[in-house]
């Protein structure tokens, strides 16, 4: 099982090489595969075994990572809950995949003292009986697990509805992991802060870059001045986080002041980089800047553009694609007859190879809707070009209607960020007797701009068709932790 031989060859080539860092401590690659043995037979031991669901209620450290390998060498699938979820959001997806057990911090299990009744068991990281766990517990032998076997049940970021499960195989990381090793080349000095949360898809960045040998630094949430600190501590590499995060990195006070001199790379994902946020960024740090574009149903990142493809500062026209997909996956852009479309026309982006899910948990309604002949359907409108880049233009979903044209939302979000006053805008269709729909836009901008000097710069840059019919200030513009707006609160 590949998770499992990812952590017996990092033990044989990088034995006392720092594995992974938190803000408590830090463990080489001997120790955390030993300790990943040790609790594996412990959770053999309370019963935990093959098929079991295990939900892991934490945030960022190393214990969930240890939790995650130890569950999968017993062929028990790990859950990983998002710990900003209200209780019975919380219990819903509990229920929902009958997990028999809980793990996580005290002080978040304090927070839900009542649970489905199948949970039978909850344990906390920070309490001695975890770390006692497996200590004492006898050299059993465990079960051996195929890489097609389930894994985990990781739930989307739920931009639009209730959070979906998806199930993956060990397989699934097998196949993004090797697929980014050739495309990014990742190298085994590389030590990565990881500013995104390991309870989602985004999680499967940090595997990849573990099955090169990389040192990743965790942090118990982001906030900029802790990614500033842990980049300069541990004199970090790379970064990976969300456009919004790296907005705020820059924006931070301090920013200037710290060493930032050892980054050589950039990741970024989740949400389109504003060409403000990527220019000055390129400007103060100096470093490479890599595209991920990535999808929990599809098994993480099957897209990337490199360092050397990103355009050059102060090319304000230019749009920065997503990129080409990596080595084993494949990817087009097709009509609405699922036919694949000439490069350079627009359609829905679909997806295939040996990354993408199993199915939705429980679900085979909702699998069969996102299945076309074997492909995965993105929900994401885009293109590709005459090299083999695809650029995203929307969400289907985000469309806008204007008398029978289409209006990409993206669009004028991008026209509206390019205003230097503006620090942030969202975009969503409201009803109009005349039209169907036409654009709201939500912005976020410096005291004293008006709605009239906005309009007079976006209509210099699109069709009158395209611009917004009313724009409505607000002090922040919803988004989950991955970054994406939450365009389903706007609408409300």
């Amino acid at each position: 099982m590949w998770l499992t031989q990812l952590l017996e060859r990092n033990r044989q080539c990088f034995p006392g090489r720092t594995a992974l860092v938190d803000e408590q401590r830090a463990v080489t690659w001997d120790r955390f595969h030993d300790r990943t043995l040790e609790l594996a037979r412990g959770l053999a031991e309370l019963g935990i075994g093959r098929g079991d669901r295990v939900a892991v209620l934490s945030k960022d450290r190393i214990e969930v990572l240890e939790t995650y390998f130890a569950l999968a060498r017993l062929g028990a699938l790990f859950v990983p809950l998002n710990h900003s979820l209200a209780v019975p959001e919380v219990a819903g997806i509990v229920a929902r995949v009958g997990a028999v057990a809980v793990f996580g911090e005290s002080e978040l299990l304090d927070r839900h003292p009542e649970l489905p009744g199948s949970v039978r068991l909850r344990m906390a990281f920070d309490k001695p009986a975890f770390e006692a766990l497996g200590r004492v517990a006898p050299e059993r032998a465990l079960p051996a697990v195929a890489d097609t076997d389930p894994v985990a049940v990781l739930h989307t970021s739920a931009t639009t509805g209730q959070a979906k499960g998806v199930t993956v195989d060990s397989a699934s990381f097998r196949a993004i992991a090797l697929g980014w090793l050739v495309s990014a080349r990742p190298t085994d000095d590389i030590v990565m802060v990881n500013c995104c949360p390991l309870y989602h898809g985004s999680m499967v960045v940090s595997l990849t870059y573990m099955a090169a040998g990389a040192t990743i630094v965790l942090m118990p949430g982001f906030t900029p001045q802790r990614a500033l600190a842990a980049v300069e501590r541990h004199r970090a590499t790379h970064m990976w986080l969300v456009p919004q995060m790296l907005r705020f990195t820059l924006q931070a006070k301090g920013a200037d002041r710290t060493d930032l001199s050892t980054l050589r790379e950039v990741l970024y994902g989740a949400a389109p980089m504003p060409l403000d946020v990527y220019e000055e960024a390129v400007r103060r740090l100096g470093c490479g800047f890599r595209q991920v574009y990535g999808m929990t149903e599809v098994g993480g990142p099957f897209v990337t553009l490199g360092p050397d493809e990103h355009p050059a500062p102060g090319d304000v026209t230019a749009r920065i694609p997503c990129g080409r997909v990596i080595p084993g996956m494949s990817a087009r852009a097709v009509g609405s007859d699922g036919a694949e479309l000439p490069g350079g026309e627009t359609g829905e982006i679909v997806v295939r190879g040996p990354g993408v899910m199993r199915g939705y948990w429980n679900d085979p309604e909702a699998t069969r809707e996102i299945d076309l002949d074997g492909w995965i359907r993105t929900g994401d409108l885009g293109f590709v070009d005459e090299a083999g880049r695809i650029h995203l233009v929307d969400r289907t979903k985000d469309v806008i209607i204007r008398a029978g044209q289409n209006v990409y939302p993206s669009e004028i979000e991008r026209a509206l960020m390019s205003h230097p006053a503006v620090r942030d805008a969202a975009v969503v269709g409201m009803p109009d007797e005349d039209y169907g729909e036409v654009p709201l836009a939500y912005v976020v901008a410096e005291p004293g701009t008006g709605t009239v000097e906005l309009l007079g710069h976006v209509s210099r840059l699109l069709a009158p068709y395209k611009r917004p019919r009313r724009v409505e200030f607000i002090e922040q513009v919803p988004r989950n932790p991955a970054g994406k707006i939450i365009k389903k609160l706007l609408r409300a």
